[in-house]
């Protein structure tokens, strides 16, 4: 009675916390150990008690089990257990458990009537991968510093079945057919990923890492703010043990082979050793009281890399040092506290964005100051209650990045490909330099789990949790230094390289008139802007075991709320999504297993999108187009002249963008059945089919009904534009169906095989959402009576879509005893090619114009030829390898050495390439109803490689070195 209510006195506690938080997809940072435990005739046998130690734990804990036989130990450290299970008459029990981070371990026991003081140690383990409903993947560091992979999350994530081998941006993670930027990445707790972009700031030290867990389905309502899946990552915790490592990465420009493209022109890699060093060091200060982990990284590397188009080589300096000290102490046995610190100071020489064509748009000096900070609490209240408090930030800004001239001539020039078919940067750095931007966020969490055995209810493993999270954008998104960009391409040759003027500067063309058409675009950013999203949830999680069956039995509510510069409220909506499972083991021995589960992921409230009726991150834009007269050159006076520019469109996010009231992310519905099945040498497999249709998407409405707004610019009236106004729609489509198999076995203690592969049936639809780094909405609502949904928003395979992806991996080590020992890595992949489509950027026709019923501009569109995605890459099959010798010297000092080789085979296979076409728009040629061209040219450098971006990596001889001790 007085467990019942210490319980509901602290769950309502919780309830009313002014505070209460998890990360936004909550990170967990332990795992759990359950089992049961049966006398010699198989009937439940409750009152034993359970004990648990751990090199990764800091003392012990202790638990009995309940009237079922069951027990569970919540929030323990994730590594290698030693169980004990013992009872007064009965032989005490021993048993060997491995928890994976996120995950559930099993240690069952059969407990015999004791006929003298004795211990029965028992060898094997459940699966844990058959212990929940979420699919996914868990690597220890053992696993993957043997392997001849990098080891950063996302990278190691790729090893994951579920995922797309294709992303707009660098460092995203597109899981199941999702958004890419709407996957969460967690190190330690702290939410590391751009809330714009959804890649990792990289707050990690690599040889730190000590586990890495992706989920991709059936994720419990623990987590929210994705629609696609998790990524959480922990570093090590230090012991009672001395323990740390020192370790040196190295490689050379010539220790790669050239691309095609560079031996195409000429070039050859050359340059120093790059050298990159960690080290890490764990132990205790007070012994079972408290422990300490700190490490380091001291990474400079100069990179060898070409422009596209022109193939100019130049040099990118890379600085990174990286800092972590991670404490983690017992207040008393039951209550444990950790804190985490983790720095990261990044600065760039010649770093590239927006794919620049000209060594003149590289950025000079980009920083990017960034760190994180959790702290975590768990408090073991009873043997069956533990509570939860956790608080997070991460800070992250860019400075440095963009131009800093002044003067017209100095503004950045855009290509769109119309001539060259190789859109790109010229001239300046896009970008200003005076204009940095901060992207951080603040979290906190608490929270309640209760065990409950009951005899006739089965068992409850219940979590109620509460949650803030913060997310916070401050800049104002400057384009230019000059507050001018102009977009128009430039002269090439008949071969379609660039032609350069006297002073070695590409030569823009002033062009008048048809698709080629010179525009500008003049920006005038709110400095120092900033917008704050806070979601506060509220989620409910009961695992319930009840004979054979499990139930997953949870939801998650939502409540989001903002505020922005100028008093401007961009969001307020609530959310309730459920997240449900059923599993059923037929044998009740884990042989098999069947899993069934049905969950709604609420997508993350990205600051781009919900931002964009404020000046945060959106400067005042007026887009204009060239009526001066026709020339060349950057000296053409009258083409960087804004005067010789009619405006055909004003971006006035205070002006002329509203918000539905209420407006939510989107939301993707997910149904996943797996069979999950024990293979011989204590292996596991696991087959898996998601249905995924994402709904609620948000959308720019322009139509007659929403009329338009006069836009004031610098106190002089720039007329009437059409009034953009952001709504929810279940009108466009993004589906998704996949079928995956994962496998691993470990056939001998020194031979490790895993595999899986992803077969998507469907990833189509008519709804991109993302493209580079452009981040949002789609075509559809937009004038429709002028715009044909066939030409600007069609059906068909989205970006992301991959027929086929293959992952097979293994580590195989030989023992050569007093000699050391050899490990053997290696890692095959197969993606079959991904999908493209036939698009131009094209002004409104005449037909069009004459259509309009009464809009006030006619902006251009991308402009589509035939479905989406129609066009194909090529797939590739490569593999690499990595030979490790390490030996003995002396206690735990061992020295090692590891040669990576990647692409053994040198497979230099075009992969991507340039896809740029010109629309067939001369008076003969054939339109549609609305005056657009139905036929186009492939470029010159159509299906052509253009840089070292379009192959596959060449062969490459990677060393690293160092010593465990």
């Amino acid at each position: 009675m007085k467990t019942r209510t210490t319980l509901i006195a602290v769950l309502v506690a919780l309830l009313i916390l002014p505070f209460a938080a998890t990360v936004y997809a909550q990170g967990t940072t332990a795992g759990n150990l359950t089992g049961t435990i049966t006398g010699s005739d198989g009937s439940p046998l409750p009152g034993v008690t359970v004990k648990v130690t751990s090199p990764a734990l800091l003392g012990s804990r202790t638990t009995t089990s309940g009237a079922n036989g069951d027990y569970l130990l919540k929030n323990l450290t994730p590594g290698a257990y030693t169980v004990n299970f013992s009872m007064e008459g009965m032989a005490t029990v021993e048993r060997t458990a491995t928890l994976e981070l996120g995950g559930t371990a099993r240690s069952d026991a059969k407990m015999e009537v004791a006929t003298t003081t004795e211990t029965i140690s028992v060898t094997g383990e459940a699966p844990s991968i058959l212990e929940t409903t979420t699919s996914g993947l868990n690597l220890q560091a053992d696993t993957f510093n043997a392997l001849p992979i990098g080891r950063a999350p996302a990278t190691l994530a790729d090893l994951s079945p579920g995922l797309t081998n294709n992303t707009p941006v660098a460092g995203q993670v597109t899981i199941n057919g999702a958004l890419a930027y709407d996957t969460a990445q967690l190190i330690n707790g702290v939410n590391v990923m751009d809330p714009i972009f959804g890649n990792s700031n990289a707050l990690y030290i690599e040889d730190a890492i000590a586990e890495t867990q992706v989920m991709t389905s059936g994720i419990s309502a623990e987590f929210g703010g994705f629609t696609g899946g998790v990524i959480n990552t922990i570093t090590k915790s230090g012991g009672n043990q001395f323990k740390g490592s020192a370790r040196a990465n190295l490689d050379k420009p010539n220790w790669r082979d050239e691309t095609p493209f560079e031996k195409s022109k000429g070039i050859t890699r050359d340059g120093d050793i790059n050298k990159n060093y960690e080290a890490t060091l764990g132990g205790r200060i007070i012994t079972d009281r408290l422990w300490f982990f700190a490490a380091g990284r001291e990474f400079k590397q100069d990179t060898n890399r070409t422009l596209s188009v022109s193939g100019v080589p130049f040099v990118t300096s890379d600085k990174n040092p990286r800092y972590e000290i991670k404490l983690t102490g017992n207040i008393t046995d039951n209550h444990s506290l950790q804190v985490s610190y983790i720095k990261n100071d990044r600065t760039l020489q010649n770093s590239t964005q927006l794919t620049p064509v000209d060594i003149r748009s590289i950025y000079a000096n980009d920083k990017r100051p960034n760190d994180g900070l959790s702290t975590f609490y768990t408090g073991v209240l009873s043997n069956d209650l533990v509570a939860e408090l956790r608080y997070s930030e991460k800070k992250f800004e860019f400075a440095g990045l963009g131009g800093t001239g002044k003067t017209l001539a100095d503004s950045p020039f855009y290509s769109s490909g119309f001539v060259t078919g190789q859109g790109g940067v010229y001239n300046a750095p896009y970008f200003d330099a005076t204009d940095p931007e901060s992207r951080n966020n603040k979290e906190y969490a608490g929270s309640l789990s209760y065990f409950l055995s009951s005899a006739s209810a089965g068992s409850h493993d219940m979590k109620l949790g509460v949650d803030r999270t913060t997310i916070t954008r401050t800049g104002g998104n400057s384009q230019s230094s000059t507050n001018e960009v102009y977009n128009t391409d430039y002269k090439v040759d008949a071969a379609g390289n660039p032609v350069l003027d006297a002073n070695g500067r590409f030569i823009p063309l002033w062009v008048n008139q048809g698709d080629g058409t010179s525009l500008i675009n003049t920006y005038l950013p709110t400095r120092g802007a900033q917008l704050d999203i806070t979601t506060d949830a509220l989620y409910f999680n009961d695992h319930w075991r009840l004979d054979n069956w499990t139930f997953n039995l949870g939801a998650r509510y939502e409540k989001v709320r903002s505020k922005a510069s100028g008093g401007i409220n961009t969001v307020n909506t609530d959310t309730l999504v459920p997240r449900l499972g059923v599993s059923w083991d037929p044998w009740r021995n884990g042989a098999y297993k069947f899993d069934v589960t049905y969950a709604q992921y609420s997508g993350r409230y990205n600051p781009t999108i919900f931002g964009r009726n404020t000046p945060v991150g959106n400067p005042l834009g007026i887009y204009g187009y060239y009526v001066g007269p026709e020339g060349e050159g950057i000296g053409f006076a009258p083409g960087l002249d804004p005067a010789n520019y009619v405006t055909y469109r004003v971006a006035a996010p205070t002006q002329n963008i509203f918000f539905n009231s209420g407006l939510k992310s989107p939301t993707a519905n997910e149904i996943s059945a797996s069979f999950g099945f024990r293979l011989p040498h204590n292996g596991a497999g696991k087959l898996t089919f998601v249905d995924r249709d994402t709904k609620n998407f948000i959308d720019d409405f322009v139509t007659l009904d929403t009329g338009c707004a006069e836009v004031v610019v610098g106190g002089v009236d720039a007329g009437c534009f059409d009034k953009i106004v952001y709504k929810n729609t279940d009108v466009p489509t993004r589906k998704y169906q996949g079928l995956q198999i994962q496998a691993q076995e470990q056939f001998t203690p020194n031979w490790m095989v895993a595999a899986n592969w992803t077969y998507q049936i469907k990833n189509d639809g008519t709804y991109e959402g993302e493209g580079g780094q452009s981040i949002g909405t789609s075509a559809f609502g937009n004038r429709p009576e002028i715009y044909p949904l066939n030409r600007v928003q069609p059906n068909g395979h989205l970006a992301n879509y991959q027929k086929h992806k293959g992952r097979l991996w293994t580590n195989y080590n030989i023992d050569m005893h007093a000699f050391g020992s050899i490990g053997i890595g290696a890692v095959v992949y197969y993606d079959s090619a991904t999908t493209f489509s036939y698009t131009v950027t094209a002004a409104a026709s005449p037909t069009q114009k004459q259509l309009n019923p009464g809009y006030k501009q006619t902006p251009n569109f991308t402009e589509f030829f035939g479905a989406r995605g129609v066009g194909s890459y090529n797939d590739t099959l490569y593999g690499d390898l990595a030979i490790t010798y390490q030996v003995p010297v002396f206690k735990t000092l061992e020295p090692w050495v590891k040669l990576t080789i990647a692409n053994v085979t040198n497979e230099d296979k075009l992969v991507t390439f340039n896809t740029g076409i010109r629309a067939n728009n001369g008076a003969n040629d054939p339109k549609d109803a609305f005056g657009l061209p139905t036929t186009f040219t492939k470029t010159s450098t159509f299906g052509k490689g253009t840089s070292n971006n379009n192959y596959l990596v060449p062969r490459e001889y990677l060393l690293a070195l160092g010593v465990h001790f």
